[in-house]
């Protein structure tokens, strides 16, 4: 009985040193630029997981999306040079 006390002591220390630690990592690298690009991967799958055929020249809900956020951030150089970089490149499929 000893043993299995000692145990949960030990976890219990390690739990409470562990917790509050592991929020500020995950933070930290949600924040560093591997993180922003996880983050970026991420949401570009969600978004290609939600592209459907359209019918025609219908838009579809992804289209209708970046075609509104490109919209808002038009004035924005930086975006735009990044947006002709990335429009410019040779598919790969």
């Amino acid at each position: 009985m000893k043993i299995l006390g000692v145990e949960q002591m030990l976890e219990q220390k390690f739990e409470s040193f562990l917790e509050p630690r592991i929020d500020e990592w995950f933070r930290k690298y949600l924040e560093s630029p591997k993180g922003e690009a996880m983050i970026s991967k991420i949401l570009a799958d969600v978004m290609m997981s939600w592209m459907k055929p359209g019918a025609g020249e219908e838009r579809t809900y992804l289209e209708s999306v970046v075609l509104d956020l490109v919209g808002r951030m038009k004035n924005n150089p930086g975006f735009r040079e990044r947006l002709l970089a990335v429009m410019s490149q040779k598919s790969v499929e």
